[in-house]
């Protein structure tokens, strides 16, 4: 149910409303990169905006827009702009940018000319500005524009406001929300988080935009016919030993320095366990020298980054997928594998975790290496119950998640923050 207007928070579920049609808007979002190695935000972000293009390609009424404006290097990002741009995006890349917080005169100018376009047959200034991120020079800007030329925002602190952030850098983002963020954040119409847990952690702060809770979603598409097993498995020579994925970008905040010595000392002695992601070279071989320490590191794989079919044959080939981090906004990861048809280990430090579990299909734990350890000893002990909660997983990411559906829950909000001009 969706509370009646004036309450505190909206919490829409994740399914899709029936009989919406699709909004006929002009969208601007900004973000510091859509560059995939960013990690999540930039990846939801590039896929949101592309469903929403799809969307507005199909509208009965005018034509929307959806624009994206990001920091980034336009030569670091041409491959996912042209993908964008293919489908109706219109990407601006205006950096790089320079210093701390990726401050460039080129991302004001694609903001203010964004703001400020003519109007006219399939143009014009946006009617909303989505903005995905906190602590850079483009969310400020941004925030700070469009307020000063009258168009709404919606402001997706992508777990930047969580505790765990905050403290990281502590001095710097107490100063940085004090003095910029808390005007930029109560200075919008609406503040979209994607799980209750995000916005009960919050609360303390106390902020005065209404609240929408969204979820990130999948493309279904991808995971609708599912490889044949055992891709992954003999690209690398893994055979039948048990198999434990670990699939995000290699990074202290995601717990692998907990997950190792769990590994080690509780998962069967012929398990193999996938660091699958991009890292920094000084951190992947920490890790590496850490696997040789514990006496595991021939059971340890590094595959780097997969995309595409290749990600998708790792998930699907997994007897369980693995993600015990310190702090995680919502973990689109994690969708992915249940998608593929495989159960999920996470902490309870992942946003979504209350989720997995009360839908029975997956365990979650604290950030502590023995109830990790004693989570994959026991869940890999019952490769029965594995493989339903697999099952039960895939169903619940078929009709909860994908992007066609999260978008127009989107659209919800949207039409509630500019008051249902277009609908």
């Amino acid at each position: 149910m969706i509370p009646a207007a004036g309450s505190e928070h909206v919490t829409v579920p994740g399914r899709a409303q029936r009989g919406y049609s699709s909004l006929s808007v002009r969208i601007l979002h900004l973000c510091t990169s859509i560059d995939p190695a960013a990690g999540g935000p930039s990846n939801v972000l590039a896929r949101l905006a592309r469903v929403q293009a799809e969307r507005a390609a199909r509208s009965s009424g005018p034509p929307g827009q959806v624009s994206i404006i990001v920091a980034d290097a336009p030569d670091a990002v041409k491959g996912v702009a042209a993908e964008l741009e293919a489908v109706g995006v219109r990407v601006h890349a205006g950096g790089p940018g320079a210093g701390p917080f990726c401050k460039g005169p080129m991302v004001e100018r694609l903001i203010r000319d964004a703001l400020a376009a003519p109007q006219g047959p399939g143009t014009g200034p946006p009617d909303i500005v989505h903005i995905h991120g906190l602590w850079q020079h483009t969310p400020h800007f941004g925030a700070r524009a469009a307020r000063q030329a009258g168009v709404p925002v919606i402001f997706r602190p992508c777990g930047m406001l969580d505790p765990w952030s905050l403290n990281q850098g502590r001095i710097k983002k107490k100063l940085f929300l004090e003095l910029r963020a808390r005007r930029d954040l109560n200075g919008s119409a609406a503040i979209h988080y994607t799980t209750e847990t995000e916005r009960r952690l919050v609360e303390p702060l106390r902020l005065r935009p209404r609240a929408w809770v969204i979820p990130n979603g999948i493309d279904w598409s991808e995971f609708e016919v599912l490889p044949p097993k055992g891709r992954f498995r003999a690209a690398h020579g893994i055979d039948q030993r048990p198999l434990i994925v670990f699939l995000s970008r290699l990074h202290y905040k995601k717990g692998i320095e907990l997950l190792l010595p769990a590994f080690a000392h509780a998962a069967p002695k012929d398990a193999v366990l996938a660091l699958v992601g991009p890292g920094e070279g000084d951190y992947v071989q920490q890790l590496r020298a850490l696997a040789a320490d514990l006496g595991v590191r021939e059971r340890v794989l590094f595959p780097g980054m997969l995309k595409g079919p290749a990600r998708i044959e790792a998930l699907h080939d997994a007897d369980l997928f693995v993600l015990p981090s310190y702090q995680e906004n919502f973990g689109v990861a994690v969708i992915e594998a249940l998608a593929a048809g495989t159960p999920v280990l996470i902490s309870d430090q992942v946003n979504i975790w209350e989720e997995v579990q009360a839908a029975g299909v997956g365990v979650a734990t604290p950030c502590r290496t023995e109830a990790v350890g004693e989570a994959l000893r026991r869940m890999l002990s019952d490769r029965e119950r594995l493989q339903a909660m697999g099952a039960a997983g895939r169903e619940w990411a078929r009709k909860t998640f994908p992007w066609t559906a999260i978008a127009e829950l989107v659209e919800t909000m949207y039409r509630d923050v500019i008051g249902g001009k277009s609908a």
